[in-house]
């Protein structure tokens, strides 16, 4: 099964100068816990809700403070063709639970998340190797 059977197609991103504040209201208007950040159009980096209620919430940081300051400063991608066994593995490896989806021309395309090869794949061994990394 190939990743682009079960990811999230379309994109929101933001750009690494957005405030807290921006990226927050686009996580609660959209109903999305994970946004890729920009530079120009260029990925470089990736924020999470989690990552700004531990970095900056927690952290006493003002709401109109750089995005810049809660996101990790790694993007992990896959080609939309690639398996989803390809995907688990890169997530694996890398301790990330979502990654972002590039077409051949290496443009953002989408996101793909443990939760949906995990909702949507028919491979029962693929399902139980999550489960398996999961608990790690």
């Amino acid at each position: 099964m190939q990743v682009s059977e079960v990811m999230h197609k379309g994109i929101n991103t933001v750009q690494i100068g957005d405030s807290i504040k921006k990226v927050a209201s686009l996580m609660k208007k959209e109903d999305i816990g994970a946004v890729p950040v920009f530079k120009n159009e260029r990925p470089v980096g990736f924020v999470t809700d989690r990552d700004i209620v531990i970095s900056c919430i927690a952290e006493g940081r003002d709401s109109e403070d750089s995005i810049s300051h809660a996101m990790r400063h790694q993007v992990f991608s896959i080609h939309e063709k690639d398996e989803l066994t390809l995907a688990s593995k890169i997530m694996r490896e890398n301790q990330v639970s979502r990654l972002l989806v590039v077409d051949d021309g290496e443009r953002p395309v989408g996101m793909i998340s443990i939760q949906d090869i995990f909702q949507n794949a028919k491979d029962a061994d693929l399902k139980t190797r999550l489960i398996d990394d999961i608990k790690r």
